[in-house]
């Protein structure tokens, strides 16, 4: 006689790798300025939202570690048995 299994439903949530582009304008004497004054921007956090462009979806790749366990904190993977 053979064991049923019994079937559980869960919620997973996979990290994605995300195109995306941060778009400022700056006011500079070179390029090497500009960036440099786009990278105090992006990293003293001053600008707005409409500064990260919408992600190219299309092109999405998963950011997880596949061989490593289920559990392991920072692998990209996250499950949680819902209720029936």
């Amino acid at each position: 006689m053979q064991k049923k299994i019994i079937e559980k439903k869960y919620f997973v949530s996979l990290a994605l790798k995300v195109s995306s582009n941060f778009e400022v304008e700056v006011k500079a004497n070179s390029k090497n300025e500009a960036l440099e004054k786009a990278l105090e921007k992006y990293h003293g956090g001053s600008f707005d939202e409409e500064a990260i462009q919408d992600p190219d979806w299309s092109n999405a790749e998963l950011d997880i570690d596949e061989e490593s366990k289920i559990n392991k904190l920072d692998n990209g993977v996250y499950i949680r048995e819902l209720e029936k």
